[in-house]
């Protein structure tokens, strides 16, 4: 089986969990009348806090909506909106933001701009809407210097403080996020697994919050493979994160532009290792046909023959792999229906064996079995 197939296969898990989830919405619809005292409802959350079920999102994101027609001078709740709009529509889309969806934000920002000019609630908003250029680390400023206390800041100051290559800020804010920043646990496990799949003094490319923060408070606060040099493909769109990336990464030549591109260019100018983590946007996998390897939860670039298979088995066997780690657990469909087809293809029964009950749990948890019966990685 190539690995252009098994990627089909962990993108087919995926459209399946997201639809098994909207089943398990459906069931929970009776709960809403919970809700209908708005007052009691808890502050929106985002997804590197557990909020990752889409229906949950988007539900969560109606009764705010619903809340704000109903007191349309509330910014608090307006700002809760936002968040929780922001949320359900990245999680339909793996991290992504459509035309439609900023425009959909940014008529709620207006509406916060227009309630309270000058709060930090607008302040907040913009700095969303308008990630990741200047605009927004302006906003952020500005946000900050009215409430520097709010939990709300501590993702987008990690994120600033890495855009500026802050050593200091990195570790202030990653050790903020992991102490009340409210950083689901699991996504550590997934971290740490993320970062053991990359090769001693590998460069890796991230795809946002979800995997990038925890990474980052793996290194910073727990000193986990500080040798590797991760990089947030959003902040790619920054030239000088650009620049500073590629000096970092000991490159030769001229700085390449954003995206999958950069990357590509990278491979040829470094010495460094350089990986994909397995969410990234599935253009950035199309961009290295035939060049992509499973090491674990990530993939290497090569340009001639791959590490071989013995490095995917130790790091699968050294792995944590949560199964409540939302949609990043999915990304351990991959690697194991990889390690599955070698080890039948070499005749390992036992192994095979092995690897076949613990893929029948990881898709059970994740809503992969039909696709994998299907695709024939698992049997009858």
């Amino acid at each position: 089986m190539t690995l252009k197939a098994v990627i089909t296969i962990a993108l087919a898990a995926a459209a399946l969990l997201a639809r098994a989830q909207q089943n398990g919405a459906e069931q929970e619809k009776s709960q809403s009348s919970a809700y209908s005292a708005y007052d009691r409802m808890a502050p929106s959350a985002d997804a590197y806090q557990g909020a990752w079920n889409t229906s949950e999102a988007q539900r969560t994101a109606e009764l705010w909506k619903a809340l704000c027609e109903q007191r349309p001078a509330d910014v608090d709740a307006q700002l809760n909106w936002f968040r929780s709009e922001r949320n359900a529509r990245q999680s339909r889309n793996n991290g992504q933001l459509t035309p439609a969806d900023k425009a959909a934000l940014d008529d709620i920002a207006g509406r916060i701009s227009t309630t309270a000019p000058g709060s930090f609630e607008e302040h907040l908003a913009r700095y969303y809407v308008d990630f990741p250029t200047d605009q927004a680390f302006e906003a952020l400023r500005q946000a900050a210097a009215q409430e520097p206390a709010r939990t709300e800041l501590i993702v987008p100051l990690l994120t600033q403080a890495t855009l500026q290559g802050n050593e200091h800020g990195m570790d202030t804010w990653s050790a903020e996020l992991e102490k009340r920043g409210g950083l689901a646990r699991p996504l550590m496990d997934a971290a740490s697994d993320l970062l053991l799949s990359v090769a001693k003094g590998g460069v890796l490319f991230t795809n946002g919050d979800m995997d990038t923060q925890p990474a980052v408070v793996r290194q910073r606060v727990h000193d986990d493979r500080r040798d590797v040099l991760l990089v947030d493909q959003r902040l790619l769109a920054d030239a000088g994160y650009r620049q500073r990336i590629w000096k970092a990464a000991k490159a030769e030549g001229p700085v390449p532009p954003a995206g999958a591109a950069f990357a590509k260019a990278l491979v040829d100018a470094t010495e460094r290792p350089v990986f994909l983590a397995l969410g990234l946007d599935r253009a950035w996998l199309d961009a290295f046909p035939g060049r992509l390897h499973a090491t674990g939860a990530a993939l290497r670039i090569c340009n001639g023959t791959a590490d071989g298979i013995s490095t995917l088995e130790a790091n699968w066997a050294a792995m944590k792999k949560p199964m409540d780690a939302g949609p990043l657990s999915r990304n351990y469909v991959l690697p194991g229906a990889v390690l599955l087809e070698h080890y039948r293809t070499a005749g390992d029964e036992r192994r095979t064996a092995q690897v076949e009950n613990e893929l029948r749990r990881i898709a059970a948890a994740t809503g992969a079995t039909q696709d994998l019966l299907r695709a024939g990685v698992l049997q009858h």
